[in-house]
């Protein structure tokens, strides 16, 4: 047997932990492992698409009987979630990512600190119907810019938490949810160009199903600071990475 078929399903869970427990960050770990064992960015793309299938299944495994998806947003954001991954992988191949990673960088650890903002008005609660207009685009955008490669996607949670009023928990599971939908999306898309490496593909997905379950498991036992904390984080070391590469 390959013996990177093992070493990928390790990677592949111990990352998928920290994803689970934090919201985000796994990767800034896989995408650097597929590099090193030389994959190309359209089958690292094709791989991610199915691994993402293992963890976004697995988080919902682990989160059922919560209740903590809120059905206000979820029908809107998936149709946006469709949509904007259709047309991201549409345009894929004539966007250079590498642009944006300087400015994305600065985002992450600039805005890592408003998880932490004590103001009620960015409290989790309800929302004027502007704040939350505003939230479906900044959700679109951000979900489109994260899917042409950018490192944006854990910036998504921060339209659901301080536009949408969503709590951590909450805005975790719905990422879950969506993000399902969008690894969903792009297997389709990619399925038929013949790009997915199908033994590290599952060994990935086995490995991010039980690591998403366990560091899903980890969250919900910690508790809404514990994601928070986690969630800033990724956030920092995230930029960080996107700064140095």
């Amino acid at each position: 047997m390959d013996i990177l078929i093992l070493v990928t399903f390790i990677v592949a869970f111990l990352s998928s932990i920290l994803s689970g427990m934090s919201g985000g960050g796994g990767g800034f770990i896989m995408t650097p492992y597929y590099l090193l064992i030389g994959l190309t960015p359209q089958q690292i793309v094709a791989g991610a698409s199915v691994a993402s299938l293992g963890l976004g299944s697995s988080s919902l495994v682990a989160m059922r009987g919560k209740q903590l998806i809120d059905k206000r947003f979820l029908w809107p954001l998936t149709g946006l979630t469709v949509l904007f991954t259709i047309l991201a992988m549409l345009v894929l191949p004539r966007i250079q990512s590498g642009f944006f990673e300087v400015v994305i960088g600065v985002l992450l650890i600039a805005l890592a600190p408003t998880l932490f903002i004590k103001r009620a008005s960015m409290q989790p609660g309800e929302r004027s119907r502007r704040s939350i207009v505003i939230g479906y685009v900044t959700y679109a955008t951000i979900l489109f810019a994260s899917s042409l490669g950018s490192g944006l996607a854990t910036l998504l949670f921060l339209p659901l938490m301080l536009l949408m009023g969503l709590s951590a928990l909450q805005s975790n599971a719905l990422r879950r949810v969506l993000m399902l939908f969008q690894a969903g999306v792009a297997f389709c898309i990619v399925l038929p160009q013949g790009y997915i490496v199908w033994s590290y593909a599952l060994a990935a997905l086995a490995g991010c199903y039980l690591g998403g379950f366990i560091g899903t498991k980890v969250a919900l036992k910690q508790g809404e600071k514990f994601v928070k904390y986690g969630l800033a984080g990724i956030m920092v070391v995230s930029g960080i990475v996107l700064l140095v590469k």
